[in-house]
């Protein structure tokens, strides 16, 4: 029965598994055409937020319009602090980023994002990429943890907390 339903008929010009395809392909493209587009309209909002900041050392830049600090560049990476921090969150959060930057993971994670891109109809990789993501928080966290004692890893748990609080 599904070799009747596949085969194609003489009298039509197309091969209806070639008609399907050529949908889904489109739907596909479509797809990442979106999902490409939402990141460089999101990096364009983000960099034209940041484009007054206040550089206070070496890559590091304080910033009015932003709540939440982070990483941007993927070449020469830069950290962005909310101008709002005081200066004992900010040595943890500055530990927290330099660390992100230190492991790479302003690299893997927009490679993480294009796969994404590519494979974004698998319910699959977006739990792998939140597992990722969630992953690299954790691991960054991990790796400024372990040089700190018990009073500092409540103040960096507290900067943390701030920082996600908002």
């Amino acid at each position: 029965i599904i070799e009747q339903t596949l085969t194609p008929d003489a009298t039509y010009s197309a091969n209806p598994i070639q008609i399907i395809s050529f949908i889904a392909c489109i739907i596909w493209l479509t797809g990442i055409a979106a999902m490409l587009l939402y990141t460089i309209i999101s990096y364009l909002q983000i960099y034209f937020k940041v484009k007054e900041a206040i550089p206070l050392k070496d890559n590091i830049f304080i910033c009015d319009s932003v709540s939440s600090p982070f990483i941007l560049g993927i070449v020469r990476p830069k950290i962005f602090l909310p101008s709002a921090m005081n200066e004992e969150d900010r040595k943890y959060v500055i530990a927290h980023e330099k660390a992100h930057i230190k492991r790479f993971d302003h690299i893997i994670k927009p490679l993480g994002y294009l796969l994404l891109s590519v494979h974004w109809f698998n319910p699959l990789m977006w739990v792998a990429y939140i597992l990722l993501c969630r992953d690299i928080e954790l691991a960054c966290d991990e790796k400024v943890i372990k040089d700190l004692d018990t009073n500092e890893k409540a103040d960096y748990t507290q900067a943390l907390l701030a920082c996600s609080i908002g």
